[in-house]
């Protein structure tokens, strides 16, 4: 039995093989599979190209083609959005413009006595823009300059202070 455990650890790689017999090829004769067998098929033969290669090419060519297209426009719809963006912008510069030049015309006017800012305002560019002009062709837009022409008498319910006798007090109530 201790024979054959000795035989089995030496088919087992017990016993360490020769370096001289690693170092030389096993199969030094070109008998088999030297050459290919089929040679048709094989990629890379100049006299007979490999269709499903050309075809598995031209697939992904149109794929790449179709993948580049969808960039392009997406590309051209960025662009839209940036034009329309920058036509919101301007549009939103000249309303603050006009709004700016409103409010100049109103303080003008303002400062001129106007009754009502809105009506001078749109009849304003017939004048050039000039305030004076406006207030001597349509006076009734203006409030009066001189304060206003009272009646001459006192307003009800007013005192002259404290009275000083009984009379004085019966004479304002009459009044």
């Amino acid at each position: 039995m201790a024979k054959e455990n000795a035989q089995s650890a030496a088919s087992e790689g017990g016993k360490p093989q020769d370096p001289a017999v690693e170092a030389q090829p096993q199969d030094t004769e070109p008998e088999e599979g030297g050459k290919p067998q089929d040679t048709g098929g094989v990629e890379g033969n100049d006299r007979t190209p490999n269709v499903h290669k050309l075809e598995r090419d031209v697939a992904n060519r149109d794929k790449t083609i179709a993948e580049l297209r969808a960039k392009l426009a997406e590309k051209e719809k960025g662009g839209s959005d940036l034009e329309a963006r920058l036509a919101a912008l301007e549009k939103q510069a000249s309303d603050s413009k006009a709004e700016a030049d409103a409010a100049k015309a109103d303080a003008k006017l303002a400062a001129a006595g106007c009754v009502d800012c809105d009506l001078a305002r749109a009849v304003l560019g017939d004048f050039d823009g000039d305030v004076a002009k406006l207030k001597e062709a349509k006076p009734y837009l203006f409030a009066p300059q001189g304060g206003g022409k009272g009646t001459g008498g006192r307003a009800s319910g007013t005192s002259d202070g404290p009275c000083k006798s009984i009379r004085d007090a019966l004479a304002q109530t009459d009044r």
